[in-house]
């Protein structure tokens, strides 16, 4: 089916019979594929929103567990430390899964708290605002 004459998202999408051909945004107009102007679908839209919804809830879950850990392991363990305080304990926790000759936190537990800090910011400053409610876009324009 040959292009007709409509507008699409401020794009003009004319008839290209032989020599006439059309730019869309830079691009030649045969080039442009019929499924990049097609709208999300329910589907989609139903997709975005679980996955979006689930970004959220394991966000507020991992800054809680962040909160915790800090409260309870991180933030007295440096205390401990810069006081000089040899009679420090870990939480009891702490010794059933590493053992009860563990006695200072190793890079490995630094590790887990910026990694989970880490993927926490980028979700929430990248994937949280591009929540689904900003309204179906009309169409999708391929960017190579």
């Amino acid at each position: 089916q040959a292009f007709g004459s409509r507008t699409r998202s401020g794009l003009e999408l004319a008839g290209m019979a032989g020599d006439d051909r059309r730019y869309i945004n830079g691009a030649e107009a045969e080039d442009l594929d019929a499924e990049d102007l097609v709208p999300d679908n329910w589907f989609i839209r139903l997709v975005h929103f679980i996955a979006w919804l689930l970004t959220v809830a394991l966000s507020i879950l991992s800054i809680c567990f962040i909160g915790y850990q800090l409260y309870s392991l991180y933030l007295p363990y440096c205390a401990a430390k810069v006081l000089g305080d040899k009679t420090y304990r870990f939480p009891e926790y702490f010794y059933r899964v590493w053992g009860n000759d563990a006695t200072d936190l190793t890079s490995e537990h630094w590790g887990y708290l910026a990694a989970c800090s880490s993927v926490t910011f980028l979700s929430i400053r990248y994937v949280i605002p591009q929540h689904p409610f900003t309204g179906s876009s009309e169409s999708h324009n391929k960017v190579d």
